[in-house]
């Protein structure tokens, strides 16, 4: 899927998302310099420009077209915006915000009102941006392979690569630890017929979630699990699910799941592979920035009536 390649665009269609998730102050008395959509705007040019807070700042204060698109009529202290990330990144914000852009995708018509198919994975990000390499080859920087690294669990449609749910967690960790939380926080914002699944996700427990109790149709191929017999063949698989992928593997569909792997070479080729903030939770508001400006990004792109010049009055 193509992305829009347009700052100005990805700017204005922030700024329209923000507008209609958020009110413009938090409080009656707060400062009115700014306005929340303003501040959220400016946060998901941060990540689409890869810039750091200081970075967005001078850019800011540089280019008047974009102060005018955002209707700033003074530049945010990188301060100022360290600080609304904060609060405006927060998981409840986020995933309201999340709920907005994924509106805005059904009104132009880019994601239906149920998904016919869906593929859950998880995926790890970078804490450091020297390269693997370079370490590996000079033999220094020897933390670079951290125990902990932050892990993102992500459900994608995989018609269009919009992001519909995401869990941040740090790894290395299983990935069935978070598969009914990945889940959940999917369906809040989308439902589907099917979900697909690699052999991680190859339980019992989770087919059972998703056929019985919501009526999902889960794909995921089957293992073969323990010690083999003493004749030297495997030992039965057991589980009715299990035991249904097993004689009934729908190869066909389950290509599609390749489509995740997509969305996530799409997240760490146009807004890196690599994180800048350093703490945990720094990261995580990192990580649902980019998944907002992710989604924008597929929405202006496969919109083409929203362009640089001729875009809807906000």
């Amino acid at each position: 899927m193509v992305t829009s390649k347009s700052t100005l665009t990805v700017a204005r269609m922030a700024l329209r998302a923000a507008r209609d998730a958020l009110a413009d102050y938090a409080r009656p008395k707060s400062p009115k310099k700014f306005t929340q959509p303003q501040l959220v705007a400016c946060l998901i040019v941060k990540e689409f420009e890869g810039k750091d807070y200081r970075g967005i700042h001078v850019m800011l204060r540089e280019w008047s077209d974009l102060r005018e698109v955002l209707g700033l009529t003074k530049v945010p202290h990188f301060t100022t915006l360290c600080a609304a990330a904060r609060r405006l990144l927060s998981k409840p914000v986020a995933e309201r915000l999340l709920a907005t852009v994924l509106t805005l995708c059904r009104q132009a018509k880019l994601l239906k009102k149920r998904t016919k198919l869906a593929a859950i994975d998880s995926t790890g990000l970078e804490t450091r941006h020297v390269s693997a390499y370079y370490t590996r080859r000079c033999g220094r920087h020897q933390g670079h392979r951290k125990h902990r690294f932050p892990k993102v669990s992500v459900i994608c449609d995989t018609a269009n690569h919009l992001i519909l749910g995401t869990v941040i967690d740090r790894g290395p960790k299983l990935d069935y630890a978070e598969d009914e939380q990945t889940l959940c926080a999917a369906l809040s914002h989308q439902w589907f017929h099917t979900l697909l699944g690699d052999a991680g996700y190859e339980c019992e427990r989770f087919h059972d979630v998703c056929r019985r109790d919501l009526g999902i149709r889960s794909i995921i191929p089957t293992n073969e699990r323990g010690r083999l017999r003493k004749d030297g063949k495997p030992r039965p698989v057991t589980g009715y699910y299990r035991r249904l992928m097993q004689r009934q593997f729908p190869k066909k569909v389950y290509g599609q799941r390749w489509q995740i792997e997509t969305v996530f070479s799409m997240l760490k080729r146009n807004l890196g592979a690599a994180l800048r903030a350093r703490r945990y939770q720094s990261q995580s508001r990192e990580i649902r920035a980019r998944i907002l400006t992710h989604n924008l990004a597929i929405l202006l792109a496969k919109s083409m009536f929203y362009t640089e010049h001729d875009c809807p009055d906000l």
